[in-house]
């Protein structure tokens, strides 16, 4: 049944982030397994080439792409979580300013483009078609978009601010705004997961969570009506109570290192 959110009750949409062959295993099995006994579909941002060393939680593992195969075939939503996932430092304007690094951000649409096309390139050779945009860290440029735009068939951002989906620089933006689930009374909601570093007592609460009060709200990105509309005045809103809120948590957590020492 597709759902135009915002009508009825929130829904949540449940996204695990940094799926790559250096992935923890065991962590993401006891969630694969979680979700197929409840049903649940995720988006799943995957790194096709991981050569960041904090994503290095096992060794390679040679049958990563063949999981990837199993989540697509079985409806889960696979997203291309930018290439390698390595940042650098940036000062470039930010379509969404979480942080200071991007893998992407700062450098020449060229650069961005000819990382996007050998991204897109794994996927494809692997029989794996992603649907989603998810940059690594949050963070890309207006030439990212471009790039996307011009080197895949994506047209889908899992990102940005706002109670519901909305079309914008020619995608369409399903938004990020949790990073667990909390109760919300109407809206479009996806929650960002990260299963190499949650702990077993995480697992279990999402356990307990997906199956009790969330369980009739939890739905796919098949089950997301995707409308050309724009942001209303509410996600405006949110959109800058949000940063406001993300600039002032910066500001003490600074303070805060500086009097720490």
């Amino acid at each position: 049944m597709l759902v135009e959110s915002g009508i009825m009750n929130a829904q949540y949409l449940l996204r695990l982030d940094d799926a790559c062959h250096t992935m923890d295993r065991q962590k993401w099995k006891k969630l694969e397994d979680l979700f197929d006994e409840l049903g649940v579909k995720p988006i799943v941002a995957v790194v096709p080439d991981n050569q960041d060393q904090e994503l290095r939680f096992e060794s390679a593992d040679a049958g990563f792409w063949d999981k990837v195969r199993c989540w697509q075939a079985k409806g889960w939503t696979i997203a291309m979580h930018g290439y390698q996932h390595v940042m650098h430092h940036t000062k470039s304007k930010l379509i969404m300013p979480y942080y200071t690094r991007s893998e992407f951000a700062g450098l020449t649409y060229i650069e961005q483009a000819a990382k996007i096309r050998r991204s897109w390139e794994i996927f494809l050779s692997q029989g794996v078609i992603p649907t989603v945009w998810i940059a690594p860290a949050h963070c890309f440029d207006l030439h990212t978009l471009e790039a996307i735009y011009s080197e895949t068939t994506i047209r889908v951002v899992s990102d940005g601010i706002a109670r519901d989906q909305y079309c914008d620089k020619g995608f369409y933006w399903v938004p990020q705004q949790l990073w667990n689930l909390k109760e919300k009374k109407a809206g479009l909601w996806t929650v960002c997961l990260h299963p190499n570093t949650m702990t077993q007592q995480d697992i279990d609460m999402l356990r307990i969570s997906i199956s009790g009060q969330y369980c009739e709200r939890i739905i796919s990105l098949d089950d997301v009506k995707l409308l050309k509309r724009q942001k209303s005045l509410i996600d405006r809103f949110d959109d800058f109570i949000f940063w406001r809120l993300h600039w002032k948590n910066n500001v003490i957590r600074q303070i805060k290192e500086v009097i720490s020492g």
